[in-house]
């Protein structure tokens, strides 16, 4: 143990004079949200920060990972981990020395703490602008509180990190780690992680990852299977940031003569302490000249948390509309919905509408619609028909060629019983990647004021995905 501490110690004093030099951190953060309440409740929230300091031989670096997870109000996942790691190369060889402390804080596994410190010996087998893999292995010891009990004994660890540059603003990263008992392979930790991280705009990026950790022996299940879609922040003090792609959103815009057919597909994957899964899959076919529009949508949701449904929809959104008089339009749209959580088979809606432009150009609007609506519908076993008055709002706005916000907000009441209603609401945002891949993350809100029997009149979705032109 002594000299362990000693070997950390002349580790961090070689590395002293070189960091009193002038030269600044940088951080890169993450961080990743999914969330739906109402008749079913759900939310994962997954936060990182890397944070390194790097001068000629010597690196600090430190790694934080935070994940929190509900479904239907009970905790499903709780989770710290925080990994600092001082290093430094031999010069003119791809040995390094090192010194790592691990903490892992994990209640849904039976771990209260987990705090390892390890003196490393590693090797860079390939360090170049596109490839990196090294290898890292050593001695160290464990302080722990698992499953109640208290304990501390020696230890080891073993670590491999890939990475590949891609192109320009593309990596793909992989690592497997183990921590245990040294003497007893069974009381030991295993993570492997894989993922790949995508540049948007300036220091924004995308980044999807897959994680797996098998925790050993412990009274609580022993295994952890973690899908995560997320944004990226490089802190970056020289203003550098991650590097764009090129091309993006180029041939995208409308073609007269041509549909232009997208798909979204987003998610997330949870298994052993908790179990848990959710879908989102959409298909979007859109024509548009110098006067009309046509286009026609499908969607579908679906969650599952431990066996048990807690979201599954479906929906159809067409609409066909010509502008016969600038910024007068006219058009008619059909809208299908289900809702199986809220006792919802179907919901037809067929609207003639008339609208209006507020504010048009070449890629922005805002746009009012009205009509009436004629909507079949079967709810709780029951089937009615009736008039609806239609309202709603549309608009987009380009922050960049590759950036767009868009907006939608709709209101559909019965004519005889204006307490019916169903008001919508729709916030969203899209990156483009290339000419035919963008990030979409969308927000709605559905309220009915007249829900089935038991459920709630509030539903909020959170989706965030990946979109493709097909």
């Amino acid at each position: 143990m002594r000299a362990l501490y000693l070997s950390a110690t002349s580790l961090c004093l070689s590395c002293g004079p070189l960091l009193a030099a002038e030269k600044s951190w940088t951080h890169d953060g993450d961080f990743g949200i999914s969330l739906s309440s109402g008749n079913s409740d759900t939310l994962r929230f997954s936060l990182g920060l890397d944070s390194s300091y790097e001068f000629e031989l010597c690196e600090l670096r430190n790694e934080f990972d935070a994940i929190y997870g509900e479904d239907e109000g009970v905790k499903s996942h709780e989770s710290i981990t925080n990994t600092f790691t001082a290093s430094r190369d031999f010069r003119n060889s791809p040995w390094y020395a090192a010194i790592s402390n691990d903490f892992l804080y994990d209640p849904m596994a039976g771990i209260d703490y987990r705090n390892g410190t390890n003196l490393l010996l590693g090797y860079h087998f390939i360090d170049n602008e596109r490839f990196k893999f090294r290898v890292e292995v050593g001695p160290g010891v464990i302080f722990e509180k698992r499953d109640g009990d208290s304990s501390s004994y020696a230890a080891f660890k073993a670590a491999q990190y890939f990475s590949w540059q891609i192109n320009e603003g593309t990596r793909l990263f992989q690592s497997l780690k183990m921590t245990g008992e040294l003497g007893d392979f069974s009381n030991s930790i295993y993570t492997a992680e894989a993922g790949v991280e995508s540049a948007l705009y300036g220091p924004w990026s995308v980044r999807l990852a897959a994680k797996s950790i098998h925790y050993g022996e412990t009274d609580s299940k022993s295994d952890d299977q973690l899908i995560i879609l997320g944004l990226g922040y490089s802190f970056d003090p020289d203003g550098k940031g991650i590097k764009n792609l090129n091309s993006k959103h180029k041939n995208k815009g409308f073609d007269s003569d041509n549909w232009i057919i997208t798909g979204l597909i987003g998610g997330s994957y949870a298994s052993g302490n908790t179990n848990s899964k959710s879908l989102a899959t959409g298909i979007l076919a859109k024509r548009k000249t110098e006067f009309a529009e046509t286009s026609l949508g499908l969607s579908a949701n679906f969650s599952q948390t431990e066996g048990e449904t807690t979201a599954q929809t479906a929906g159809l959104d067409a609409h066909s509309q010509y502008s016969f008089d600038k910024p007068w339009f006219a058009g008619v749209r059909l809208d299908v919905d289900h809702d199986d959580l809220a006792d919802l088979d179907y919901r037809i809606a067929l609207t003639p509408y008339l609208g209006r432009y507020l504010f048009e150009n070449d890629k922005d609007f805002a746009s009012l619609e009205i009509g009436p609506s004629v909507v079949y519908e079967k709810q709780e076993d029951e089937t009615n028909t009736y008039f609806a008055p239609y309202i709603s709002f549309k608009a987009d706005k380009h922050f960049t060629e590759d950036t767009r916000l868009f907006a939608r907000v709709s209101w559909r009441g019965e004519a005889k019983d204006p307490s019916n209603y169903i008001l919508t609401s729709k916030i969203g945002l899209d990156h483009a990647l290339n000419h035919s891949v963008s990030l979409k993350a969308v927000l709605t809100d559905t309220y009915d004021n007249t829900p089935a029997e038991g459920r709630d009149s509030n539903d909020i979705l959170f989706i965030t995905g990946l979109e493709f032109k097909l």
